[in-house]
C-alpha cells in the first residue's frame, strides 16, 4: 500500500482511482482529476477559500426576485 499525503491526492473521475499526479491518472491516463484536499481537508479549505462577492450578490438578487 502506498501513502499519499492529502495535499497531493487526486481522484480520477473516470476510473475512481486515487493517485498523486495532478496531470494524468496513473491507472487510466485520464485528465479528469479532482484534488481531494479541497474536498476532504475542511480546515485548510476554509482558510484558503476564495470569495467572489459578485457571485454572492447575484445569488442574493436572484433569491429576492424569486421570493417576490
Amino acid at each position: 500500500m502506498q501513502h499519499i499525503p492529502l495535499t497531493g491526492a487526486y481522484l480520477c473521475q473516470d476510473c475512481n482511482s486515487v493517485g498523486n499526479s495532478a496531470m494524468n491518472c496513473p491507472a487510466c491516463a485520464s485528465t479528469v482529476l479532482l484534488g481531494l484536499a479541497g474536498v476532504l481537508n475542511r480546515e485548510e479549505a476554509a482558510d484558503n477559500q476564495v470569495k467572489w462577492p459578485w457571485i454572492e450578490a447575484a445569488a442574493a438578487q436572484m433569491w429576492t426576485e424569486v421570493a417576490a
